[in-house]
């Protein structure tokens, strides 16, 4: 497979990401997460969006707060945690081991939907098989991470998040199944607090 620098059509201003620092100009340190998910092509996402808006207002929470469908992913791996400081050596050595991984297109179905109490998050959950399909290209990874010195930390409950509430816990339900096909997965700094998903690279199932 074959990373590619950034998603087509999303122009990144230089002083988001420099080699080892980003700048502090946004109001002081910011906190910084690299990490390894899958993202639904833009078909999907067209289909994904009213769906995710539709089931948050059924279950009484705030529409004006649904995750924007471009940052609606399924997390693999979370590499590391920053403050400012970004370890190159860390970036590097994920795009590494994400270049040695190969695996077929996956086909995933959510199934049912409730809140995570934890981090408050109302996601979209898949059904027992989806989970095994997402665990064929999330273990070879981890393979992958670790053989280059990294200590990742996999997501063994796949899941999508549509939005954040703390006022209200939506129990676990079942929805009508949201069937599609993963064809990519995707290496992202994300700028924590300023909800923007940089594009490090991307890869091809």
């Amino acid at each position: 497979m074959t990373g590619q620098s950034s998603l087509p059509g999303l122009a990144l201003p230089p002083a988001w990401f420099e080699p080892a620092v980003i700048r502090p100009g946004y109001g002081g340190p910011r906190a910084h997460k690299l990490f390894l998910a899958i993202f639904p092509d833009a078909d999907v996402l067209r289909s994904l969006a009213p769906i995710t808006a539709d089931l948050c207002e059924q279950s009484g929470l705030d529409t004006k707060r649904v995750v924007r469908p471009d940052r609606l992913h399924i997390t693999l791996h979370t590499i590391g945690d920053y403050i400012d400081q970004i370890p190159l050596e860390e970036v590097d050595a994920s795009l590494a081991a994400a270049n040695g991984v190969v695996c077929p297109p996956l086909p995933i179905v959510f199934d049912h939907a409730l809140s995570f109490r934890r981090s408050n998050a109302y996601v979209l959950r898949c059904d027992a098989r989806s989970d095994a399909t997402i665990a064929r290209l999330r273990r070879p990874l981890t393979r992958s991470l670790k053989n280059v010195g990294l200590k990742p930390t996999p997501s063994e409950t796949p899941h999508m998040t549509m939005q954040y509430s703390a006022n209200r816990i939506v129990a676990e339900h079942p929805i009508p199944p949201v069937a599609w096909t993963a064809t990519r997965f995707a290496l992202i700094l994300s700028h924590v607090g300023l909800t923007h998903h940089q594009w490090i690279s991307q890869w091809s199932l």
